[in-house]
């Protein structure tokens, strides 16, 4: 599945709405620890809606360095490429 970094940022920002009690102000630079205060379980169930929704599967390592919505998206377009 091939699809636009910002396609892909859209759907990220569309999956974690359903997470958040207020989905407004999600942006690229939105800090998913920091700014919308997750834990980590509902990083880890978000994340797993992710993977499922482009069947795919991101290792830890790279989850590690993803700190926004943007970062996690360019982690996504990465695993569609490979």
């Amino acid at each position: 599945m091939t699809a636009d970094l910002a396609d892909i940022e859209g759907e990220i920002k569309r999956i974690l709405a359903g997470f958040l009690k207020d989905p407004r102000s999600l942006t690229g630079d939105t800090d998913l620890v920091a700014d919308l205060a997750l834990e980590s379980v509902q990083i880890m169930e978000f994340v797993v809606e992710v993977e499922d929704c482009y069947d795919i599967a991101i290792d830890l390592e790279s989850l590690s360095n993803v700190h926004t919505v943007s970062e996690l998206a360019a982690v996504v377009a990465a695993r569609l490429q490979s």
